[in-house]
Order: structure tokens, then sequence, then C-alpha cells
């Protein structure tokens, strides 16, 4: 009966995980509840929409910090008169403009490649793409994707040509 509970636990806690990272990763950066103009006092936004909700732009910003497994300060320069803060509306770091070109190849590669096909996505197991389907929590994903191409010889071995 132990064992029962044990794995009915363990099954459900699975669940319970697998429940969590689809919630995490499931955001979109189409996807915004917007306010009117003179709620919005963000700065410097050339890529998300001027009229974002706080609520949004934190959940989006929250995700890409899981996503690449950083924190703010990797895209947000500190603020020149207390270096303790950050300076959000700053373009001081190129990794915030890298950023601005991630939203848009993911929102690109899904507008053309997967929303079309939506309800019946193609592949099946692919309905979009998120920082987290390359980066898998770390910032440089090269090394998880070199690691990747060394398995693909083994997954799918080269053909043998048939010699007439």
């Amino acid at each position: 009966m132990k064992t029962k509970l044990k794995s009915y636990l363990s099954f459900f806690g699975l669940l319970a995980i697998i429940g969590a990272i689809v919630i995490v990763t499931t955001n979109s950066t189409k996807v915004y509840r917007p306010v009117s103009e003179s709620q919005s006092d963000f700065k410097n936004l050339k890529v998300l929409p001027k009229n974002i909700t706080k609520d949004s732009l934190m959940f989006l910003m929250k995700t890409f910090n899981a996503s690449l497994g950083v924190d703010c300060a990797h895209c947000h320069a500190p603020q020149k008169d207390n270096p303790e803060k950050l300076d959000f509306a700053s373009d001081a770091k190129l990794n915030k403009e890298i950023a601005r070109g991630m939203i848009q190849m993911t929102d690109d590669i899904n507008s053309k490649y997967f929303l079309p096909h939506m309800p019946d996505p193609k592949p099946k197991q692919v309905t979009r793409v998120y920082c987290i389907t390359c980066h898998r929590g770390n910032s440089d994903p090269e090394k998880y994707l070199q690691g990747v191409s060394k398995m693909i010889p083994v997954l799918m071995p080269p053909r043998k040509e048939n010699k007439k």
C-alpha cells in the first residue's frame, strides 16, 4: 500500500513540475494586456508595445530570466548615479539589443511557421517557439546546441548508398 502511495505521489509531483514548466514556457511576446498610454511609464520600449502593463512586462522579463538562466543585470546596465540600481531605459549593454532581435526573431518564426497551422500545428510536438526552446536555461545556447549536434550522427547515421 505504501509503495502504491509513493508511486502516486511521485507521479503527481512530476505532473506538477511539468505543469509549472509548461506555464512558464508558454509565454508569448505577442500576448499582452494593454493599458492606456497615460498609465504606461516605461521608457525606451522599441520592440514591446509601449502600452504594456507592468504585470505583463514583469512576467515577460521573469520568463526571460528563467529561460536564459540570467538576472536582470544581464541586459540592463547599472544607473550612473547609483550603481546598485539598474537603468532599465539604458541601451548601454549589447545584450539588450540582442534580446530585442531575439524577440523579433521568435515572433517572426511563430507568425510564419506555427500560427498559420493552428489549431493543427506541424509538427504536432511544437506549437510555438520560445526563448527556452533553444536556450534551455543557458545564456549561450551554442554550448547546448553543440552537444545536440554531436548526437545527430548517433541518432541519424548516414545512409549507405546503394551501389548498382
